[in-house]
């Protein structure tokens, strides 16, 4: 596979930039939109996922109106560090559909997770089946967003160029 940032040109960030913005384009539009043929479109976005530069193509659902009306950051410390500790939360994490994102970090906590709830109850609960399931944590704490001010999920691709 090749770097990705010694094999990008101008047109490769164009056409990453469009189709994370709206993966639904079709290559005509694609094409209009960053100069070259449909043809030549089609080759290079099939190169850019190969090279695995595209993850993956998926729809953005809106969990408010679906009935999911908290999110919250939530950080866990583990009280010890075993193989079959770690091994109990990675299992936890990887099953449970209300995390969205979970990262392993530097500082006060272990991990940093995205979860997201129908409501307060829902998380509570959600909350107690972890410590519950990876026999008890050091500390869980959570802040609870009340606005959203900014989301994305377009990456800054301008700054390559």
């Amino acid at each position: 596979m090749r770097p990705a940032f010694s094999s990008l040109d101008q047109f490769d960030v164009k056409l990453l930039a469009a189709i994370q913005k709206n993966a639904e384009l079709t290559q005509v539009e694609l094409s209009q939109m960053v100069n070259l043929s449909a043809a030549q479109c089609s080759r290079r976005l099939e190169r850019l996922r190969g090279d695995g530069l595209v993850q993956n193509v998926v729809a953005i659902l809106n969990p408010e109106k679906l009935g999911f009306s908290v999110v919250a950051h939530t950080l866990v410390s583990l009280r010890s560090h075993t193989d079959e500790g770690n091994a109990q939360l990675h299992r936890f994490i990887e099953t449970a559909p209300e995390i969205l994102e979970c990262y392993s970090q530097t500082g006060d906590a272990d991990f940093l997770m995205k979860i997201v709830a129908r409501d307060l109850d829902h998380l509570s609960v959600f909350l107690e089946r972890m410590i519950k399931v990876t026999g008890g944590l050091a500390s869980v704490t959570s802040s609870i967003v009340l606005k959203t001010l900014k989301k994305s999920t377009e990456l800054p691709l301008q700054i390559l160029q």
